[in-house]
């Protein structure tokens, strides 16, 4: 933890309530000396001057709002204020909290007023930097902060607020606690080699690495869970031309994107659109029908798609009822993993569909009528929304933690070779003091500035 109060602490302000029109605008102040700086801005409902007596913590008041260089006797905005007071607020720093009515003019008039008390403009992700450098949470947190903020679904924003409690912080810390411990094993064994010491036996000490590289290893799994989180799982329309893909990517959209024509082949580009299906973001991409074809834009089309294919987390292959299945859609089903067979325009056709050997859920359609569409949207839930592995939150978010984790890992990896091959205690520990180190730039208790400014200029202003 870093000592309150360690690094700037000059006041500032920002606001955090989106711009433009809107019935009220919330503006954030935190620093040193905040509250005698503002009381040139202040008033009483009953035109008394504020004084230091007027900021109760954590009780919303009202307060007027004066254009002080002007001394005008009418105030620029009747507002509220609140005041959280050190150490128990969000920076740990005094913080003051202006709720005015948001009109742009007003606002802006607000910030300039308060530049001139000397209290000057936040910068991006500044109130959630010293709430970090005053130890009120660490980096892990604040990172889950900006995930939830970004949060495009439920999903997503349950497993921030999850991170923002400690549930990733609390595996690292627990790492790191046994990390020490076999350290201290070793180094005692260096230190006292001459009086009654006796160090661990080799393999106990591979069984306490390995077991703490396996906590690590699940972690690290869950990596790709979290990407998924954050950026939308790639979810592929595929089949033949005219079987219905623009029609279903319309549905599961919910309005019209898609050009849907009986004409084969009117898809020619990849269209994506960002949706949720049951808590799960997903990126859904509709693409080109495949099928042999010498007209050029399409068959460039046909080639995008085959790429893509490649890259998505999974594929609706959809099959149209009434026709056979082509060899492009067969090949597809032999040569990708995670996949859902779709058969579409089933209020077209009442007859047994053909079987499929394909280990592919099956689910039955009609973009037409809807039926069946429940169905599909649980089918992809199950396909692409695996459970973190310890069921507690505890998923890698960012790409940062990725990279500390796997050195963590591949430094743990090298001190059990070193200890197979029987090296001696003094060059074991130097891979542990790495591993220990990466844990600690994960959570943020070994950074630098420039590791700071790269995770909190993500963040807005007033945040």
């Amino acid at each position: 933890m870093h000592s309150p109060l360690l690094l700037e602490n000059d006041p500032i302000a920002g606001l955090a309530t989106p711009p433009g029109n809107s019935a009220l605008a919330i503006i954030r102040l935190t620093g040193l000396k905040l509250r005698e700086r503002l009381l040139p801005l202040l008033r009483r409902p009953n035109g008394r001057h504020a004084t230091l007596n007027d900021f109760t913590p954590r009780m919303l008041q009202r307060i007027d709002l004066m254009d002080f260089p002007t001394h005008g006797k009418m105030p620029l905005d009747k507002a509220m204020m609140v005041y959280f007071p050190a150490p128990h607020s969000y920076t740990g720093e005094d913080v003051v909290e202006l709720h005015c009515h948001g009109s742009p003019v007003v606002v802006k008039r607000i910030l300039e007023l308060l530049t001139d008390l000397n209290i000057r403009p936040a910068k991006p992700g500044e109130f959630t930097r010293r709430a970090y450098l005053n130890g009120k949470m660490d980096l892990t947190q604040a990172e889950a902060l900006i995930s939830l903020i970004n949060s495009a679904t439920l999903r997503s924003a349950q497993e921030a607020i999850r991170q923002m409690e400690g549930s990733l912080s609390k595996r690292i810390t627990q790492a790191k606690e046994q990390l020490l411990t076999i350290l201290a094993h070793i180094e005692a064994s260096l230190d006292f080699a001459d009086e009654d010491v006796t160090p661990l036996p080799s393999q106990a000490l591979l069984m306490e690495i390995a077991g703490v590289a396996e906590s690590l290893g699940q972690l690290l799994r869950t990596a790709v869970l979290g990407k998924h989180l954050q950026d939308g799982f790639q979810l592929l329309i595929a089949g033949s031309p005219n079987v219905g893909k623009s029609s279903l990517f319309n549905r599961l959209l919910g309005r019209s994107r898609a050009i849907v024509a009986a004409t084969p082949g009117t898809t020619r580009d990849c269209i994506e659109s960002h949706i949720e299906i049951q808590g799960i973001p997903v990126l859904l991409i509709d693409t080109a029908g495949l099928r042999q074809t010498d007209e050029a834009v399409e068959a460039e089309g046909i080639k995008l798609t085959r790429e893509r294919l490649g890259q998505a987390d999974g594929v609706l292959l959809v099959l149209d009822a009434q026709q056979p299945i082509s060899e492009e859609s067969l090949e597809l089903m032999r040569s990708l993993k995670n996949g859902i067979i779709v058969w579409n325009k089933i209020d077209l056709y009442h007859n047994d569909l053909p079987l499929i050997n394909t280990n592919w859920p099956v689910i039955k359609i009609s973009c037409l009528t809807g039926d069946g569409l429940d169905s599909l949207l649980s089918a992809i839930a199950g396909l692409l929304l695996p459970l973190p592995i310890d069921g507690e939150g505890a998923v890698i978010m960012a790409a940062r933690q990725r990279e500390a984790m796997v050195l963590a890992i591949h430094a743990l990896a090298e001190c059990e070779a070193l200890i197979v091959h029987g090296k001696p205690g003094e060059i074991t520990a130097l891979p542990l003091r790495t591993a220990l180190q990466a844990l600690g730039e994960m959570v943020g208790q070994v950074t630098h500035d420039a590791l700071l400014d790269r995770i909190f200029g993500t963040f807005c202003i007033g945040k």
